[in-house]
């Protein structure tokens, strides 16, 4: 005779397990979207990083190649280094102009605005027609300047409309807004 007992699963055993495994496959997936959604995140965050080193060590290169400001027995052939901060509407210029054997007139003007474009950088010729602008920073980066003065006292605008002999500038800041409303800021010490 045999044995009324079965060797296999029931129905609602094999059901059980395939509701088991579908609720896990269902979780995995979900994990590994979670994880391509940080990556992604992670991935934009660092280029906005890269991109904001890249804007700092630029401006850096820039000054590092402005000449310190002239003194008594200067000729005019070494000139001097020149830099300018303005805020208008759009947004806020810098502009450093310094003597150059690249050009014919001898100076050259770098210049760099900061508006609701991003970030542009141009050098050219201070004679000559206006050089082409570069994007540096999207339309998504803010970016400001200040220029601390030998008193201590941080200026948005340089030359100050009341301009006094005695104030220097000595230190030039940048401050580039980052992912979380975060600001990395870079301070130069000026020639």
């Amino acid at each position: 005779m045999r044995d009324g007992r079965q060797g296999g699963m029931t129905l609602i055993e094999i059901l059980v397990a395939m509701s088991l495994l579908a609720l896990l496959s269902v979780l995995g997936y979900k994990a590994f979207g979670s994880l391509l959604i940080s990556r992604e995140r992670l991935m934009q965050t660092s280029e906005q990083w890269v991109d904001a080193a890249r804007a700092f060590r630029r401006l850096e290169g820039d000054l590092t190649g402005q000449m310190p400001a002239p003194t008594q027995g200067q000729g005019p052939s070494l000139g001097g280094s020149q830099l300018l901060l303005q805020s208008d509407g759009d947004g806020q210029t810098l502009t450093l102009q310094s003597f150059s054997a690249r050009y014919p007139g001898g100076q050259e003007r770098i210049s760099y605005h900061a508006g609701a474009q991003g970030l542009s950088w141009a050098a050219g010729d201070a004679q000559g027609a206006a050089p082409t602008a570069y994007v540096l920073l999207g339309k998504d980066a803010a970016v400001r300047w200040r220029v601390m003065l030998d008193d201590g006292n941080w200026l948005e605008n340089w030359p100050p409309r009341e301009a006094s002999l005695a104030r220097s500038p000595r230190a030039l800041e940048m401050r580039i807004r980052m992912p979380g409303n975060e600001w990395a800021k870079r301070i130069w010490a000026l020639p």
